[in-house]
């Protein structure tokens, strides 16, 4: 294999030889497999987080409400530990779809031995009560997220691929009694000129440069999310 020097480098006696830099596919944009990863995570993690959010909420209502009689405390001890459970769900899929690797919290530890020693610990450790709030707070991210990352996504290839499409939508009729058959934008202006349909085809192009850094974003919202509530040391950040 040939390698190439720098020229510098060459005439520089006693310079070591310099080694070939390999390319780097681009980090971000519509082309780098991140960001469709990214995306992908997008439309996977809203599931899971309506799931246990319904599951938590519901366990830690009802065995509040039946601590009277304790037999809630056991509930709520649940509803805790599948909170805990959600959240070491939650870092693997930001390990497998974000890159983002965690370290997990401590281990419980029961305050006493025996059940009521056990439950007394669950009931004591900060990591299933952070999990508690991520999820509290995942419940609104969760729908922004997926709603913006498909809603950019779709508008954008939409766009683009409008001329295709636009020969199986409905005819219309304008105020003057004319028939187009596209998209309406305002009173008698249908896209169904090829100019017009150029104009879009390039806004389409512009929505689909700037979605991967809309899910970027959001993404990275949920990581700090992840880093701060799921994970047990958050001394240093990780690389968004």
């Amino acid at each position: 294999m040939t390698t190439f020097l720098d020229p510098a480098d060459a005439m520089t006696p006693g310079a070591a030889p310099t080694q070939p830099r390999p390319s780097q596919a681009p980090r971000h944009g519509l082309l780098s497999p991140r960001s469709w990863a990214e995306l992908l995570y997008t439309l996977v993690d809203l599931a899971p987080a309506i799931a246990f959010f319904v599951l938590i909420v519901t366990l830690l209502s009802v065995g509040l409400g039946l601590t009277i009689i304790y037999v809630g405390v056991p509930i709520f001890v649940f509803g805790l530990l599948v909170a805990r459970f959600g959240g070491q769900l939650q870092r693997a899929m930001a390990l497998a779809f974000l890159d983002l690797p965690t370290s997990p919290p401590e281990a419980i530890r029961p305050r006493k031995p025996g059940p009521i020693g056990a439950m007394v610990g669950v009931l004591a450790d900060g990591a299933c009560w952070r999990a508690v709030c991520y999820f509290v707070i995942k419940i609104a991210l969760a729908p922004v997220t997926f709603g913006l990352a498909l809603g950019c996504y779709a508008a954008g290839l939409g766009a683009v691929t409008y001329p295709i499409w636009r020969p199986y939508l409905p005819e219309q009729a304008a105020s003057d009694g004319s028939l187009h058959r596209g998209t309406q934008w305002w009173p008698d202006y249908f896209v169904d000129t090829w100019p017009r349909m150029v104009f879009l085809a390039i806004i389409g192009l512009g929505v689909l440069w700037l979605a991967p850094r809309v899910v970027r974003f959001l993404t990275t919202i949920d990581r700090i999310l992840i880093v701060s509530l799921l994970t047990g040391d958050t001394s240093r950040p990780p690389d968004y």
